[in-house]
């Protein structure tokens, strides 16, 4: 990906995390960890998939799509793991 798409990435991907973080903050506090959790990933899925909604109609492989978000959620966590 060039620079100006992976500034891009870096910059919208953490003000979409605060705004998530911020939400969650306030409408969720009184669930416990795992359930807030589990709510953030979903909203966070449910963005994906939106997201990814053009590419599945247009008729790229279901499979090759997640394969696609599987590769960077791996990437992702594991700078995070060693980091």
């Amino acid at each position: 990906m060039q620079d100006h798409g992976m500034a891009f990435t870096d910059r919208i991907g953490h003000e979409l995390f605060r705004l998530l973080e911020e939400r969650a903050e306030e409408q969720l506090s009184d669930l416990s960890d795992f359930d807030r959790y589990s709510a953030m990933v979903g909203a966070a899925l449910i963005t994906l998939a939106e997201i990814l909604r053009g590419p599945a109609e247009r008729g790229e492989g279901l499979d090759k799509i997640i394969d696609f978000t599987s590769r960077w959620l791996r990437t992702l966590l594991e700078q995070v793991k060693e980091g």
